[in-house]
């Protein structure tokens, strides 16, 4: 992930909050041996006027109630108990900690928790808190592009809405299907093309792994230095090589569940070879019509890649300015062939 979102776009998590209350209640009313609480008077006061009248939300709550009611104390506690560490995105993401998934649980609960919960996923579109949550994510971001590629755009608040993904998949960790922590806009193709419903947990093999937390998460910078010349398609492209800094665990798990190093190579870096080096061609003819020597080169070269470091994640800047400044190390280091074409290229 490329950088991270402001954790104030979470902030307004009362759907959540209040959803877990409401199974919290159920639960003492149940270990206690109380008469349950009724329909609205279970919902907690400051959100009453808000759900009460969400006839679908209180039958599936119903359903889960006389659910849980079947269950032994000890199979309950371990419901709950779900139902909180499912909730604790950062430590899962960082392996300090880890949460039962649905198929732990008991069968009979699977389906009417799972039904509770991403029904109420569903609410937060009509109550606005979807819109809300992407307005501040759009805000903030300069360039508006999706952090999981830097290749596609977001729309602007009021187009039809980019995919809400849930980081944590709902198919596995329905208690956390309404947790705005739990839920990140993404691009199409990131989140329909390539995550899908992957375990952002576990690997395929099963292995537990740290993932980067979109709400808690620092620009990380690309280079392209270690790339080999003449050596990629045809003996004219490069042999890329894809580094990133800082270089970890969660590097390789953006990296195996989105294939952004395939996806950079395939798509952008072999295809816009010519068109940036044509690019930058055009760019130092007008500022200098004269014969090139080496120097005056890498002195472009650096000129340019400052230019592109500035535009950021715009247009693809980052990988724009990653591709120049593997050109300028060669260049530094005499690689005469690349000189030669890049000389020829401008004269």
């Amino acid at each position: 992930m490329l950088f991270g979102y402001p954790v104030e776009a979470t902030e307004d998590n009362w759907v959540h909050d209040c959803l877990c209350e409401i199974i919290a209640t159920v639960h003492r009313n149940l270990q206690a041996n109380e008469e349950p609480l009724s329909w609205p008077e279970i919902i907690p006061e400051q959100y009453r006027s808000w759900l009460s009248s969400r006839s679908g939300l209180k039958k599936r709550l119903e359903t889960f109630r006389e659910t849980l009611a079947t269950l032994d104390p000890d199979q309950r506690n371990q419901v709950l108990h779900a139902l909180n560490s499912q909730n604790m995105i950062g430590p899962l993401l960082s392996c300090e900690c880890d949460c039962a998934a649905i198929s732990d649980l008991p069968v009979p609960i699977r389906a009417p928790a799972k039904d509770f919960f991403n029904f109420s996923f569903k609410l937060l579109t009509g109550l606005g808190i979807r819109d809300h949550q992407y307005s501040i994510i759009y805000n903030s971001i300069s360039d508006h592009v999706c952090p999981f590629c830097g290749c596609e755009y977001f729309d602007a608040p009021g187009a039809p809405r980019e995919a809400m993904d849930h980081y944590l998949p709902e198919s596995k960790y329905p208690f956390s299907a309404a947790n705005l922590r739990n839920l990140v806009p993404m691009g199409n193709k990131c989140n329909s093309r390539y995550k899908i419903a992957q375990d952002i947990l576990f690997s395929d093999a099963g292995i537990r792994r740290r993932s980067f937390d979109p709400y808690n998460h620092d620009e990380i910078r690309i280079s392209l230095n270690n790339s080999i010349l003449f050596s990629g398609k045809n003996g004219e492209l490069p042999l890329w090589k894809i580094d990133f800094d800082p270089n970890n665990e969660e590097v390789n798990t953006w990296d195996n569940v989105f294939h952004i190093r395939e996806r950079y190579e395939r798509d952008v870096l072999d295809p816009s070879f010519m068109t940036w080096l044509r690019g930058f061609r055009d760019w130092y003819r007008a500022i200098d019509n004269e014969n090139d020597s080496a120097g005056k080169l890498k002195n472009a070269i650096q000129s340019y890649c400052s230019h592109y470091e500035g535009e950021g994640f715009s247009d693809r800047g980052f990988l724009k300015a990653a591709f120049f400044r593997m050109l300028l190390k060669h260049c530094e280091e005499g690689n005469e062939r690349l000189i030669t074409i890049l000389m020829d290229l401008k004269n």
